[in-house]
């Protein structure tokens, strides 16, 4: 637990969001092998337990999409600013070598490190590294 507090906010969201993977698996798991061991005796239980199991390993899964993580980190920066938050931002758009944005994402990005570079406690470096990975890693998707 300890360490989890030391942890980036990124590495706890992607940690979060592989534990949703985690539980939805096997929740999904455990509802397939019930409706096997009870011959379809149980099937609407099994079958809303199995909704329920895929439901979360769908949200985890597209929670760790790289535009999806960039999106949400975006996001936050615009509206709670803060060297964390930027930090997560930055380990976002550093987590694959190039994400495809529409063009309303891209905006969103450029908006949240505008908003952090005008808070009080905006860190130049980490400004210049989020202008610097945003035009190494983010290129403009068509739709």
């Amino acid at each position: 637990m300890n360490t989890e507090k030391n942890a980036s906010y990124y590495s706890r969201y992607c940690g979060a969001a592989k534990r949703f993977e985690l539980v939805g698996g096997a929740v999904l798991l455990i509802a397939i092998v019930l409706n096997l061991a009870t011959h379809n005796k149980l099937f609407s239980f099994t079958l809303l337990l199995a909704a329920l199991g895929a439901l979360l390993l769908i949200i985890g899964g597209s929670s760790l999409r790289p535009h999806n993580l960039v999106k949400a980190f975006a996001q936050q920066c615009a509206r709670e600013p803060g060297r964390e938050i930027a930090q997560g931002l930055l380990d976002a758009i550093q987590s694959d070598k190039k994400i495809r944005l529409v063009q309303r994402s891209i905006n969103e990005v450029d908006t949240a490190i505008g908003i952090y570079a005008q808070s009080e406690d905006a860190d130049p470096a980490l400004i210049r590294q989020l202008h610097e990975a945003k035009d190494a890693h983010i290129a403009k998707k068509a739709f």
